[in-house]
């Protein structure tokens, strides 16, 4: 009961160095490769799909195909390239045909604005994107079924000592992954 929870958002990689280095007790984030001596399991799998803000001329256009999209600017995050943790999100920009990226972040609510800002189109999580979305601030754009899958994991240091409350709550956190 008087244990702090401390929360910072920062790159998966720097995350994952944090946690390997003691200097975080787990990391909820996306990685690519081995993260050997850490260990990992599937936290959850989120779809993203490919959206653009009010200012784009795509906005708001019905039946529109992947096709489309080719030859529009794209604004993604850095992790989105080939042989790195959102491969599966270039695959689907090349498929696309867009250009770019001509916008990059780490952070999601800045890719989110750039996509607002109508600098590009970007991929974002569905979940992420539902609320704006329904608000009409975005406008998801094809493909609209089999989006790409990504997995957000759990890692951990097997080496590390935590205290109480982190071992309580890294038990936690696995007990609900195991009842999922």
């Amino acid at each position: 009961p008087r244990a702090t929870l401390s929360i910072e958002v920062m790159p998966s990689r720097e995350a994952v160095q944090r946690v390997a280095r003691g200097q975080a007790s787990l990391a909820i984030c996306l990685i690519s490769g081995s993260i050997n001596p850490l260990e990992s399991q599937v936290f959850y799998r989120e779809f993203f799909g490919l959206f653009c803000g009010p200012g784009h001329p795509l906005f708001g256009r019905e039946g529109l195909r992947l096709g489309d999209l080719a030859g529009h600017a794209a604004v993604s995050f850095q992790t989105d390239r080939m042989g790195d943790a959102l491969a599966a999100v270039t695959r689907l920009r090349s498929r696309a045909g867009l250009t770019g990226p001509v916008g990059q972040s780490t952070h999601l609510e800045e890719v989110r604005r750039m996509i607002l800002a109508g600098i590009g189109i970007g991929p974002l999580p569905l979940h992420v994107a539902e609320d704006d979305r329904r608000a009409h601030k975005i406008w998801r754009l094809p493909p609209y079924k089999a989006p790409p899958a990504i997995d957000v994991h759990l890692v951990t240091n097997a080496r590390a000592r935590p205290n109480r409350a982190e071992t309580a709550f890294l038990a936690s956190l696995t007990d609900l992954l195991a009842q999922q």
